[in-house]
């Protein structure tokens, strides 16, 4: 192409019609040769137009070019709307992928003991994503490459110094499938220190079954009978330990039925998975069968946190039966018979089948865990996801070590994948338990249904809008009961998202001074005709920066403060601050039609803290705080008094002589039901007393037990547009004064058998830095000479069907 006819069509105005003629244009570094003839004939071929190849531009992810034409090419403000929110979507998209992606060659390079590879840096990631898709996909390639030479240099190099007289072993095989799967760390751990990893990777996958179209019953003849013709290119099926062969002996006498068959069956398979023997019975008949309980199959220290006993029920049948009858009352539990087949689909009776136990022979380690790789697919998801986001939160644990090794468990024996499911999960949800039972389910649910198109529904579920908003509402629900942290919420994303920062970076962070001017400049949005009054029908600064200091609610914050957020890397944040701008709107536009409940802004702020002070009222500067409450209608939160007040709150021990006393609780319960309310409007509190109940305890002692658990109370009901709540006080005997207290939240999610840990210091299914509260008026309580007990974990109460809890204090 000529210089002049280059300066021609740089000007020209309809060269944005033709994708390779203005890419060629564009690109003034690396000018590409093109003939400007052929670009312009086969643009006019396939009828394309400025949208077309803008549109083409953001589907090959170059954004660069997509940004050139949006700001030269001539278009209506609408258009150029629309495409500046399609521009930001697919770049959105774009950094999920490859942040994801980054983070599984992160996470693959500190399984194998490496250092993170050069080319991951996020910065250098994140620009050139802004920029072009293939560019950075392309480093991604090579580092993944590299990545893997790496892998597999230190495989071979740990195969080296593999001691010879453990090959062939039980140590061995769970060496080797450590080695295989990429955890060279714990590979060379188990080398150096002789210790036993126990994640999902180090348990020897089941074989494949490589019999083709040869029935189980066959491959079970060739095993009873070695002497008949078998083929000899698969000796090894044959090859297996004495406590296989009973097992197999055993399985083969269960179509005679009988008592003695099946206990001789049940010894076989607790000699098969335990090396000493546990079963010692009973075997209770069902019918013609029979039912009994295995022992220990939930071994190890991991599995028992979703079965703490460690046992399943087990149910042997007889020939004939093809599924486990309906068992009422059992938990998930395991059928074994002859004829039985697994059935698609989860239900509580899962199917040990003859293909599967033949399979589950050959191994030498990790027994039990296999057997539970064949089990939990069939389970219910709950058995290892929990029922309530608290209960997944109690199997995760504590600690992020802990809680990616317990998470790749539960994807491991759900059936859900490996180690790469396991991440993407991790990076998609964060740490936000509901978020994480929400994706969990999502893949369950989808495993059974036909993938449509290429990408897989994990790297896709922003398209499935349905489950993008029950996401979107999972992690809103903590802010629902206060309004202007959503507002602090959307518009910290906004701030974000619009300065480049994205919201996932873990070093970033947001101002208080980038969102205040996020909600100005969006205020003046919405009503740029008259901007003053705009200004003032959205949240002063001190609301916005109280809102903000609620994002802590959120478990994918880093941390808030008044001052500044940080988040935590996930997926679901880059989602939602594709669309933070127009939540924004909708949030303020909610803000100024809602009615101003309680009075104004400055008098529910001062209501919340006194409400808040109660939880305070044994530390000794607790009246100086008050009269600060007094003097200046709030609090500072960086205020040192308070900072010191909050130290000495933590700090307290149950013992202080400030617990001696009496009181009444009546009128002291009254007064404080007022102030919840007055904290939390739109919920309600039923309160029933005697005239009188004095109590040994002084007042301050009552003021934190009662505060402690109406504070609880709402947590409970955090989330919900509507709750209730009722306190009762009645007398038991002549000695104590029983208080009750419910609530119509979705009672206590720790795992049943485990309700205590709701008193342990520390120990919160609501986030991390929680669970202190109930753990110190516990401890108040009893040095009352009283007691603080979970009554009922949920559903005592046919509507506040929450959780109970009951305070016992002593008679004055």
């Amino acid at each position: 192409m000529s210089d002049a006819m280059d300066e021609i069509l740089r000007v020209w105005p309809e060269r944005f019609r033709f994708r390779r003629l203005v890419t060629a244009l564009h690109d003034e570094e690396s000018p590409q040769e093109v003939d400007a003839v052929d670009a312009v004939l086969a643009g006019v071929a396939n009828d394309d137009d400025e949208q077309t190849v803008f549109l083409s531009l953001l589907e090959a992810g170059d954004f660069g070019m997509a940004v050139h034409l949006m700001e030269e090419c001539p278009a209506s403000r609408r258009l150029r709307g629309l495409r500046r929110r399609l521009l930001k979507a697919r770049r959105s998209e774009a950094l999920q992928d490859v942040q994801r992606k980054s983070s599984e060659l992160s996470q693959q390079a500190n399984d194998a003991g490496l250092p993170v590879p050069v080319g991951l840096e996020k910065s250098s990631l994140l620009e050139m994503c802004r920029r072009s898709l293939p560019e950075v996909l392309e480093r991604l390639r090579e580092v993944e490459t590299h990545l893997g030479r790496a892998i597999a240099k230190g495989r071979e190099e740990l195969e080296a110094g593999f001691p010879e007289e453990r090959r062939g072993t039980a140590w061995g095989d769970r060496f080797d499938a450590l080695a295989q799967a990429g955890f060279l760390r714990a590979a060379a751990r188990m080398i150096e220190q002789g210790a036993e990893d126990e994640g999902p990777e180090a348990v020897p996958p089941l074989p494949a079954w490589v019999w083709g179209d040869t029935s189980p019953a066959v491959v079970l003849d060739w095993h009873l009978d070695p002497g008949r013709r078998w083929p000899n290119t698969f000796r090894a099926w044959l090859d297996i330990d004495d406590a296989s062969k009973a097992l197999i002996r055993a399985f083969s006498g269960l179509p005679t039925r009988g008592y003695d068959i099946a206990v001789e069956f049940v010894q076989a398979l607790d000699r098969f998975l335990h090396a000493e023997p546990l079963w010692s019975g009973p075997l209770d008949p069902v019918g013609g069968e029979f039912l009994t309980v295995l022992p220990s199959v939930f071994a190890s220290q991991e599995l028992q946190r979703f079965r703490p006993q460690g046992s399943v029920d087990l149910f042997v049948a007889g020939s004939g039966t093809r599924h486990p009858e309906d068992l009422p009352g059992l938990r998930p539990f395991v059928a074994v018979g002859p004829d039985m087949v697994q059935r698609t689909g989860r239900g509580q009776g899962a199917v040990l089948d003859l293909r599967s136990l033949l399979q589950l022979v050959n191994l030498r380690t990790g027994r039990a865990a296999a057997l539970l790789r064949i089990l939990g697919p069939q389970w219910p998801l709950s058995t290892f996801v929990g029922e309530t986001p608290e209960q997944l939160d109690e199997y995760l644990g504590v600690g992020d070590a802990t809680r990616w090794t317990m998470l790749r468990w539960i994807v491991d024996l759900t059936g859900l994948g490996g180690a790469t499911v396991a991440d993407g999960v991790a990076y998609e949800a964060g740490p936000d338990p509901e978020v994480l039972q929400l994706f969990l389910r999502a893949l369950a649910e989808r495993q059974e249904r036909p993938q449509i198109g290429s990408r897989p529904w994990l790297a896709s579920w922003r398209h499935d809008r349905e489950f993008a908003a029950s996401v979107e509402r999972a992690v809103l629900r903590p802010l629902e009961p206060v309004p202007v942290a959503r507002i602090a919420l959307w518009a910290a994303l906004a701030a974000a998202t619009a300065s480049g920062q994205e919201p996932a970076q873990p070093e970033g962070e947001v101002t208080a001074s980038a969102v205040l001017s996020t909600v100005r400049q969006a205020s003046a949005e919405a009503q740029p005709d008259d901007q003053d009054e705009a200004f003032e029908e959205m949240p002063d600064e001190e609301e916005l920066r109280g809102g903000l200091a609620q994002l802590s609610r959120l478990r994918l914050t880093v941390e808030a403060s008044g001052e500044r957020v940080r988040f935590r890397p996930c997926g679901v944040l880059l989602v939602l601050g594709e669309s933070a701008e127009e939540r924004l709107l909708e949030t303020l536009a909610e803000w100024r039609t809602q009615p101003e409940k309680g009075g104004s802004s400055a008098e529910r702020t001062r209501r919340s803290w006194e409400w808040d002070l109660r939880r305070h009222a044994l530390s000794p500067d607790y009246e100086d705080v008050v009269a600060l409450l007094e003097r200046n209608g709030e609090i500072d939160p960086v205020d040192p008094r308070w900072i010191r007040l909050t130290a000495q709150t933590n700090d307290l021990l149950a013992g202080a002589p400030q617990i001696e006393g009496q009181t009444d609780l009546a009128p002291l319960l009254h007064s404080l039901g007022a102030k919840w309310e007055s904290a939390y409007p739109g919920w309600t509190m039923a309160i029933r007393t005697p005239a009188t109940a004095v109590a040994q305890v002084s007042a301050r002692a009552a003021q934190v037990l009662l505060y402690e658990l109406l504070a609880n109370a709402a947590d409970a009901l955090s989330g919900s547009g509507t709750g209730a709540v009722s306190v009762s006080v009645e007398p038991q005997g002549e000695d104590d004064w029983l208080v009750d207290v419910l609530d119509s939240g979705p009672g206590i999610g720790f795992p049943e058998g485990r309700e205590h840990l709701v008193f342990r210091d520390r120990k919160s299914t609501r986030g991390e830095n929680r669970g202190r509260g109930l753990f110190r008026a516990r401890q108040v309580a009893l040095r009352a000479q009283g007691d603080l007990t979970l009554h009922a974990r949920a559903d005592s109460h046919p509507v506040l069907r929450g959780a109970h809890f009951r305070l016992v204090l002593p008679m004055a």
